[in-house]
């Protein structure tokens, strides 16, 4: 899996580049954009962009390729970047795509903005003139959207994997630092604002959903329902070879598959890098839970304690490496999850 942003890029750099003569006549890009199939994901987004609407085919077109490459680019790079929960690796991925990549796309975009006058103004119904050239308008309104596009996949990469990110951008900082531009009265790119409803009191059973972002509190096993005697054989095993105490009830530890909060954190009683690899296997290895969207640290944290009865700290938790000498029993043990 590559961190690089292809289509993106060709539009910015390449052949896509919208000013070429070969993507001049509008025309032709009616049965492309018809034929562009709108992209679905499972990722959560937290920005979303409002943009002027498009205006010809050439503009559609452009309008939703540029989406739906932003959709699917943010949840190929999420998930690059989140299958191996190496330090050293997490913050090389961060440092190549957010420093080194998307900031040169986003300097590049400001200077072609300058150089090739894709001002806003062109593309803004409240001043742009019939007497513009409707191509250059086109070309502004693709660029000036590409330029947010960008800048939506950096935000969420950055919000994605903020504990590892000292330097956090805001919105303001991509134009007083790497566009070089007045910061316009219409951002066109703003955060979602999640409202956490207040859950009430069903007269049926319903079958546990995956949590919003802001709700996690324990793992959801995707086989809660179907197979619950694989997470008991799991706990038999666990127990066994003196992972979690032996005094643990599976209707305790049943609970932190489930989605739900936890009120009584099962004992891990083995050592912590046993733990670390517990949780990498479960989530990372082999994605027997749902996706937790970088809190399986915080969440393990919540489900298990010590023997002491203290918490772990999920910051120097996931810093751990795998066991050498436990850690077959460990796979033995998750394997009967699968």
């Amino acid at each position: 899996m590559s961190n690089q942003t292809k289509i993106l890029d060709d539009i910015l750099y390449q052949g896509l580049r919208p000013w070429l003569e070969k993507n001049s006549v509008d025309e032709k890009f009616a049965p492309k954009f018809r034929s562009l199939k709108e992209a679905s994901t499972d990722y959560l987004f937290r920005y979303e962009i409002k943009f002027e609407r498009p205006f010809d085919n050439k503009t559609k077109y452009y309008s939703k390729l540029i989406l739906n490459t932003l959709k699917t680019d943010v949840e190929r790079l999420y998930n690059l970047i989140s299958e191996d929960d190496t330090e050293n690796l997490i913050r090389y991925w961060l440092e190549d795509t957010l420093n080194k990549r998307l900031k040169t796309r986003l300097k590049d975009i400001g200077k072609l903005i300058k150089e090739k006058e894709f001002d806003l103004t062109f593309i803004d119904p409240n001043k742009a003139s019939i007497e513009f050239d409707q191509a250059h308008k086109a070309n502004t309104y693709i660029i000036q959207l590409l330029k947010l596009a960008y800048m939506q996949l950096y935000l969420e990469i950055q919000d994605a994997f903020s504990t590892w990110i000292d330097d956090k951008l805001v919105i303001e900082d991509f134009y007083t630092q790497l566009l070089l531009e007045p910061i316009p009265q219409k951002v066109f790119l703003t955060e979602i604002q999640i409202i956490e409803v207040e859950a009430k009191d069903e007269p049926t059973k319903k079958s546990h959903p995956e949590p919003t972002v802001n709700s996690f509190h324990s793992f959801t096993y995707k086989q809660f329902s179907t197979s619950p005697d694989k997470l008991t054989d799991l706990c038999d095993s666990l127990k066994k070879n003196n992972f979690i105490s032996k005094e643990t009830q599976l209707s305790n530890f049943r609970k932190i598959f489930s989605g739900d909060e936890i009120k009584t954190p099962v004992i891990w009683t083995g050592n912590v890098s046993e733990f670390y690899y517990f949780i990498k296997l479960l989530y990372t290895k082999h994605k027997l839970v749902a996706d937790l969207k970088q809190n399986q640290w915080k969440v393990a944290c919540k489900c298990f304690i010590k023997t002491d009865g203290s918490f772990f700290e999920y910051e120097g938790l996931r810093k751990n490496q795998a066991p050498k000498s436990t850690g077959h029993l460990l796979e033995s043990a998750i394997s009967l999850l699968k």
